[in-house]
């Protein structure tokens, strides 16, 4: 994902005047009205960070396919604390800053009009990247792809209100995951009612 991720970032009209790829951070429907949004929130000391959020939150690239997942974690496992060690199975979803993973218990594919849904709901979010609780007790677990090239991964905790995201550790010149946050309000309650509308949760 983290190859993919700089290399859409890096190779988009967004970098190169004479690039004639389309603009991976349009609209996912050509003819659909562009949302009026004014990003504010993006933090980052420099420009590919500040780009990784903006790609992650108010800029989702397009996407032409979503693997969207119903999951938990014990309590024991969504706190600051160590968490308990789990190998990955095909039954789990990764909950990559804790280096933990939660049990999936349904899972469902969308494409076609729903990514669009998504989209609006996901940009739809206030963000904030010093909101969220210091916990995590993940609801739904997504995957954006597109052409079958994984995008975006996160898990979303409605009760912390927040999510992860890739960063950048510029001194360890390495990527890691950090938390980021979006406030309680209407239209994150919106976000939890459009995934519970495609694939209930068993423990909702």
């Amino acid at each position: 994902m983290r190859i993919t991720l700089y290399l859409l970032l890096f190779s988009s009209p967004l970098f190169s005047v004479h690039a004639q790829v389309d603009d991976p951070f349009g609209p996912g429907d050509d003819n659909a009205v562009e949302a009026d949004w004014t990003p504010s929130h993006p933090g980052g000391d420099t420009p590919h960070s500040r780009m990784m959020v903006l790609a992650h939150t108010d800029a989702l690239p397009k996407f032409d396919r979503i693997e969207l997942y119903a999951v938990s974690m014990k309590k024991s496992d969504a706190s600051e604390e160590e968490p308990t060690k789990r190998k990955a199975t095909d039954k789990t979803f990764p909950v990559r800053p804790y280096g933990a993973q939660a049990d999936i218990h349904a899972h469902v594919t969308l494409s076609g009009d729903d990514c669009e849904k998504f989209r609006k709901a996901w940009q739809s979010l206030t963000f904030d990247p010093l909101g969220g609780a210091f916990c995590h007790y993940p609801a739904y677990g997504f995957r954006l792809y597109r052409d079958d090239a994984l995008l975006f991964e996160s898990t979303v905790c409605w009760k912390c209100q927040n999510f992860y995201i890739p960063e950048y550790d510029a001194k360890k010149r390495r990527y890691t995951y950090g938390w980021y946050g979006f406030e309680k309000n209407k239209n994150a309650q919106s976000l939890l009612k459009l995934f519970r509308s495609f694939l209930d949760h068993p423990k909702l």
